[in-house]
C-alpha cells in the first residue's frame, strides 16, 4: 500500500502538527515495514527543502515548486486539475495532517483534524490560518474518514462541521519516545544554553492568544509580590508567523511594565534536542489554555516526571487524567497564582503527581496510534496493507 502524507509541516519550525506527522510516519513504518510512504508538498517558497528536512525518516520526499496558495485555496477545492497522482504516480491514500489536500484522481482521502480553534476564535488568527475556515468544510465532506486527537475534538467536528460520528474516529496521538528525564548533565547543558536558572516553572507552546499567556504572566506577577523565588520560563514560539511576533512584543511589553524582566525568560523556539531537558529542569509545567485539541506539553512534561497544572477545559482532562492539578477558571489570575503557589509549596504532592504522571503518559503509545490508523487506511481502501 502506498500512502502519501502532507509534508508541509516539515517546511517550517516543527511544532505540534509537524511532530504528529513525523511520529506517525515513524510508527507506521515500524509497524508495516512494507508500506510505501511519501511526504508530498507544493510550495514556491520551500518545497525544494523538503528532502533535507525529512532526511533519515522512512519516507520518500516529493516536493514541487508550485504555487501552494493558488492550488490549495483557489483551484483544488473546486477542480481536479493537476491531481496529486499526476505528480507522484498512483497511491492508495492521501492523509491530510495539516487541514489541506491536493486534488485526487482515485486515492482515498483521510484527514486529521487536530482542533477547530481557528473557527472558535477567528479574531485570534493570522490571515494564513483563516484560509482553513473557507476550505475545511468542503475538505471534510470529501474525506472518507476523519481522525481526531480527542473526544473533545470529535464533538467539535460534529457541532461545527456537522459531520456524523460514522465518519469521525478518535485516535489519540502517542508520546514521542524522546520525552524522558535525561541525565543531570544534559539538563544543566540545556539550562546553560537557554540561560534559564533554577528554580523555575515552565510554560511550553506557541504564543497564540488562546494559550492565555497574559493571565499566566499576571498570576506569576502576583506570586512574585508574595515572595516567590521561581522564575517563569516561556519555552517555545514559532509556527505562527507574524502573529507570533506580535504576541511576543505584547507579552514582553507586559513583562517590562510589571518589572518582571529579570524573572521571566523567553527562550524562543526550542528544537527537539533540548526540549526534554528544559522540561525536566522545571518544578512544574503550567498550561492555562482556553482551548486545546489534544495538548502535547502536559503529556511530555508528565513523561519527564514534571507535575502539571492545566485548565479543566477542552481536551486537557483527557490527556492529564487524574495525574495533574486543574484550574477551574483559567482566566482568573488569582486562581492560577493560588494553585501554583500550593503546588510549589507541597513537595509531597509534586512527588505523588510525578509518579502518577509517568503512568498516565505511558497510556499514549504511537504503536497503538499506528495500528488504528492502518485499520482506517484498510477500511477506506477495502484492501489489505502490503
Amino acid at each position: 500500500m502506498r500512502i502519501a502524507l502532507d509534508g508541509t509541516p516539515f517546511l517550517i519550525e516543527k511544532t505540534g502538527i509537524g511532530h504528529y506527522t513525523a511520529n506517525l510516519i515513524a510508527a507506521l513504518a515500524e509497524r508495516e515495514p512494507e508500506l510505501d510512504l511519501v511526504a508530498f508538498t507544493v510550495s514556491l517558497r520551500a518545497a525544494h527543502h523538503l528532502k533535507a528536512q525529512v532526511e533519515g525518516m522512512p519516507v520518500q520526499p516529493c516536493g514541487f515548486n508550485l504555487p501552494a496558495n493558488l492550488l490549495y485555496y483557489r483551484i483544488w477545492p473546486h477542480l481536479k486539475m493537476l491531481p496529486a497522482e499526476r505528480l507522484i504516480g498512483s497511491f492508495d491514500v492521501f492523509h491530510a495532517t495539516n487541514y489541506q489536500a491536493p486534488a485526487l484522481r482515485e486515492a482515498a482521502l483521510v484527514m486529521t483534524i487536530h482542533d477547530l480553534n481557528f473557527v472558535r476564535f477567528p479574531e485570534m488568527q493570522s490571515k494564513g490560518i483563516r484560509r482553513f475556515m473557507r476550505t475545511l468544510p468542503r475538505l471534510a465532506a470529501k474525506a472518507s474518514a476523519i481522525l481526531v486527537d480527542s473526544r473533545f475534538t470529535a464533538a467539535e467536528v460534529e457541532d461545527i462541521l456537522h459531520i456524523g460520528p460514522e465518519k469521525v474516529r478518535v485516535v489519540y496521538p502517542g508520546l514521542d519516545p524522546k520525552f524522558r528525564r535525561p541525565a543531570e548533565e544534559e539538563i544543566q547543558s540545556a539550562l546553560d544554553c537557554y540561560r534559564v536558572d533554577p528554580p523555575y516553572v515552565a510554560y511550553v507552546g506557541n504564543m497564540h492568544p488562546r494559550k492565555n499567556l497574559y493571565t499566566l504572566i499576571e498570576a506569576y506577577g502576583l506570586l512574585r509580590k508574595q515572595g516567590l523565588e521561581h522564575k517563569l520560563a516561556v519555552i517555545g514560539g514559532g509556527g505562527l508567523g507574524a502573529l507570533n511576533n506580535r504576541e511576543y512584543q505584547k507579552l514582553t511589553q507586559m513583562v517590562s511594565e510589571a518589572g518582571l524582566e529579570d524573572s521571566v525568560v523567553f527562550t524562543g523556539y526550542v528544537p527537539d534536542k533540548w526540549l526534554p531537558a528544559l522540561l525536566s529542569g522545571a518544578d512544574a509545567l503550567v498550561l492555562p489554555s482556553l482551548y486545546e485539541g489534544f495538548g502535547l506539553p502536559p503529556l511530555e512534561a508528565m513523561a519527564c516526571g514534571v507535575p502539571v497544572l492545566v485548565s479543566r477545559r477542552a481536551s486537557l482532562p483527557e490527556v492529564v487524567g487524574e495525574a495533574g492539578m486543574y484550574l477551574e477558571d483559567p482566566l482568573d489570575a488569582a486562581e492560577i497564582a493560588a494553585s501554583l503557589g500550593r503546588l510549589l509549596d507541597d513537595r509531597a504532592a509534586r512527588e505523588r503527581m510525578s509518579e502518577m504522571g509517568y503512568a498516565q503518559a505511558r497510556l499514549f503509545d504511537w504503536g497503538e496510534t499506528a495500528r488504528r490508523t492502518l485499520d482506517i487506511y484498510r477500511e477506506v481502501t477495502a484492501a489489505p496493507c502490503a
